[in-house]
């Protein structure tokens, strides 16, 4: 799918081009009735958390703590300072915007200045954008455009935009210095530059960064005055840069960054084509286009209880998501199931305290104006889809009964190694008891320099040996689009579900591996549902150095008579079968003390061992997975 297939520049120009803005995309500052129709309790949360910010000592940004990145590889010192800015001016922002009474305003502008003022506002991480990489510090001449600097320019674009008027009362140097800045920081950067990678024209492939700095560059280019041809101009190498991200995105709808990407990923998309839509009052969408349907409903296909989804590449089982937004893209394209999702996960919705990073204005904005609808309407029953086939991603995931977390949960993914934020992890599988985790994908660990570098399989979480497959002959997977899934397949019927997947093509030669394959089977029509996982291989030589991992939140307990028994402590079980004569059974206490971690999971992670006993060339063997019962 092409975007400009359906929404040209010369629809731009007919419909968005010429036309003010001012209370177009949300409610302006003087439209007294809307700001005065967010919900009470709503208006009072975000005046108490502005409130903090009266008088406040704002935290300076250290030329050490930029440097920290490249000396220590560490993120945090930079980052929590510039994320923390752009939290408290998003909600002295909103704040103002309520209340009106200008109580707020000399602290935007101490932060406006902070911001304008910043020597960059791409955080270090991303410094690899240069032309000149390499140094410990920013090139005040050369502004780079990233994740960071797209979210600031958006945000005192919206700044400048909506208090226009009391700003300029203030001093008219304010919007002046915020449209220097933008200009110099964004706009010519982007008008100028084709190499920045996450534009698309060059060869590497894109992924979320596109619709996300897109998203905000469009915010800005609809927000500020410019000249007619130039932004014309602008606007038409958006579209063409949105293009190349939908151009590679699957046809099923996956997002090969995993489920917990999904807010910056298609969720940032339907920024961008909100902001298209609303500027146009509706004439311009493409809402009904098959694929840009498919990309909303992955996140519903991936939820399985609650807050807990499918985790695969860098992800949480606890996925942080924009609710509200989920329930705009489910509004938008008409499907009840992604509307649920968003209607039920947005019932915990609270205003974001400052210590929370990351806010944007736009999704804060959707969240206060939809609130009051979303809680109005009689709760839909969640998703809880029976039946997932992304063949393009090759991600299964099945349950015991649609509309329903009771019972077993699973899924499964095949691919390649060098998918977007990846994991060695083919053939990877996760089991969940009545929404509950048992075997776990463990997620990713706060990002830091070795993230992103060569070094990124030094990495435990990023290591095949801590996800469900195979340790072969000592050898683990390896990373490299060349180390792929292979005769992937799917089958489904009323009582079974069963996935394939041929595994010998994720090992180095080393390994030996002729074939593996790995099928996993729920079948549903039996009593007790149970989960079957077939392995059969075939090797260049006998050996008995073969490991099968299972990462579990539990701590195994283990049986002579070969089964395995996890407990939740709330009453759920999983039993996993095996044959003790050909597998001896072991588990290791892993420590868990990085914090994004702890978070799900608490502080003790568990890996069970399956040690073949015997040697062999070829095997099959079948291990069983059922529910226990209280």
């Amino acid at each position: 799918m092409k975007l400009t297939d359906f929404i040209t520049i010369s629809d731009v120009k007919a419909h968005i081009l010429g036309k003010s803005m001012v209370g177009c995309i949300f409610p302006a500052f003087n439209d007294r009735e809307a700001w005065a129709s967010v919900p009470e309790e709503l208006q009072q949360s975000w005046l108490t958390q502005a409130a903090s910010y009266l008088n406040y000592d704002w935290p300076s940004l250290r030329a050490t703590a930029f440097m920290a990145y490249f000396e220590e590889g560490s993120r945090k010192p930079y980052d929590s300072v510039e994320s923390e800015r752009r939290s408290a001016l998003c909600t002295l922002l909103i704040a103002e915007c309520i209340e009106a009474k200008g109580r707020f305003l000399r602290e935007i502008t101490n932060v406006i200045w902070l911001l304008c003022e910043q020597t960059s506002w791409c955080a270090p991480a991303h410094h690899y954008l240069s032309l000149q990489p390499g140094e410990l510090l920013s090139n005040i001449e050369e502004p780079l455009f990233d994740l960071s600097a797209g979210e600031t320019a958006a945000l005192l674009a919206w700044t400048s935009h909506l208090l226009k008027v009391p700003l300029d009362e203030i001093s008219p140097l304010i919007r002046a210095r915020i449209r220097l800045e933008l200009e110099r920081r964004i706009i010519a950067p982007y008008a100028d530059r084709n190499d920045f990678w996450w534009m698309g024209f060059g060869e590497r492939e894109v992924n979320n960064w596109n619709p996300w700095c897109n998203a905000n560059l469009l915010t800005v280019l609809l927000l500020q005055v410019m000249e007619p041809e130039r932004k014309e101009m602008l606007l038409d190498k958006v579209l063409r840069s949105l293009d190349r991200y939908l151009e590679v995105q699957f046809e099923d709808g996956g997002c090969d960054e995993g489920s917990t990407y999904w807010a910056r990923a298609a969720g940032m998309l339907l920024v961008n084509l909100e902001l298209l839509y609303r500027a146009s009052d509706g004439a311009l969408q493409v809402y009904d286009q098959p694929l840009i349907q498919k990309l909303g409903q992955f996140v519903y296909n991936m939820n399985i209880d609650g807050h807990y989804f499918v985790n695969f590449a860098d992800g949480s089982a606890l996925a942080s998501q924009d609710y509200s937004m989920i329930h705009l893209y489910g509004l938008r394209i008409q499907d009840d199931q992604l509307r649920a999702l968003g209607q039920i996960g947005f019932r915990d919705y609270q205003v974001p305290d400052r210590s929370k990073t990351g806010i944007s204005f736009f999704q804060e904005m959707i969240s206060l104006f939809s609130f009051a609808s979303i809680h109005m309407v009689a709760e839909i029953a969640p998703p809880c889809v029976q039946d997932v086939w992304l063949p393009n991603l090759q991600v299964m995931a099945a349950r015991e009964s649609e509309g329903t977390t009771n019972g077993l949960f699973v899924a499964i993914k095949g691919g390649h190694n060098d998918e977007s934020h990846n994991h060695n992890d083919i053939g990877h599988f996760v089991v969940y008891v009545n929404g509950k985790p048992f075997l776990i994908d463990i997620g990713v660990e706060t990002y830091t320099q070795k993230t992103f570098s060569p070094q990124r399989y030094e990495i435990w979480t990023m290591q095949s040996g801590y996800h469900s497959v195979p340790v072969i002959s000592g050898f683990e997977q390896k990373e490299g689009r060349s180390f792929r899934a292979e005769a992937v397949t799917y089958a489904n019927s009323a009582d079974t579900v069963r996935y394939g997947v041929e595994l010998a093509g994720a090992y180095p030669a080393e390994a030996g591996v002729r074939s593996w394959h790995r099928s996993l089977t729920l079948h549903r029509g039996r009593h007790p549902a149970a989960i079957e996982l077939r392995e059969s291989c075939s090797l260049a030589e006998p050996t008995d150095q073969v490991l099968l991992h299972l990462i579990s939140s539990q701590m195994p307990q283990f049986t002579t008579n070969g089964i395995i028994h996890l407990h939740d402590g709330l009453g759920n079980k999983l039993l996993i079968h095996y044959d003790a004569e050909q597998w001896k059974v072991e588990s290791e206490h892993i420590t868990v003390t990085d914090e994004s971690l702890t978070r799900v999971w608490g502080d003790s992670l568990y890996r069970i061992h399956l040690k073949l006993l015997h040697a062999v060339q070829q095997g099959i063997w079948v291990f069983r997975m059922t529910e226990g019962k209280s």
